[in-house]
């Protein structure tokens, strides 16, 4: 069992590892036609015009197109083969979980879990995510290249980074509460929907459904 774990968790590793030499390597090719504009600014105007560095440029940005695309291709890959061995285990865990997670936890929290939440994890979250890392390296590389040319730079781009740092700490908070009170609503809906189908023949012997619709609306 153990076993089975340190091979899972190294897979696990090795996969991260790979992802990220692949977005940094994407992210390195992403910047490189810039940069080499920026050589050919330095060089003489003959030089310029001549089909070497037109090649040079138009290999770059294909690198970065293709790069680009494989980069996705595999990140989004990754993520919907993570998000199905995640909703694997939460199905083996409900199956296996005492009767007293039943007790505690209602139908519609746990209908929750495997409808919105994992939803969200197979939609939103990759494309999200895919966002982000390419937003925060391109910003990084965008913020390390000047540094190189004037390392004053440095100290108007730290105060900058620490400025957002706070604000995304903060907002995270914020938004996590927001999804919990969310989630806390929502449960009940699922709960009393779910109860509702289960005895729909007793609810319909007894002309009960304007009750029910009424109990679902408020």
């Amino acid at each position: 069992m153990h076993l089975g774990a340190d091979i899972a968790v190294r897979l696990t590793l090795i996969e991260s590892t790979k992802q990220l030499i692949l977005f940094f390597s994407c992210a390195a090719v992403m910047v490189s036609p810039n940069v080499y504009l920026s050589y050919l600014t330095k060089m003489t105007s003959k030089n310029q015009q001549g089909v070497t560095a037109l090649g040079v440029y138009a290999s770059l940005v294909s690198a970065a197109f293709i790069l680009a695309i494989i980069r996705a291709f595999v990140f989004f890959h990754v993520s919907l083969r993570s998000a199905e061995n995640l909703h694997d285990k939460m199905v083996r865990c409900v199956l296996q979980a005492p009767v007293l997670f039943f007790d505690t936890n209602p139908a519609g929290r746990i209908l929750n879990r495997f409808s919105k939440d994992i939803g969200a994890i197979d939609e939103i979250l990759p494309k999200m995510f895919l966002l982000a890392t390419q937003t925060l390296l391109f910003v990084f590389t965008a913020a390390l290249l000047p540094s190189f040319t004037n390392f004053w730079l440095v100290l108007v781009t730290l105060p900058i980074f620490m400025i957002f740092a706070y604000l995304a700490v903060y907002y995270l908070k914020t938004s996590r509460d927001l999804k919990r009170l969310e989630s806390v609503c929502r449960s009940p809906v699922f709960s009393h929907f779910s109860e509702t189908m289960a005895g729909l023949d007793t609810i319909r012997t007894r002309k009960r459904e304007g009750d029910f619709i009424d109990k679902f609306y408020q």
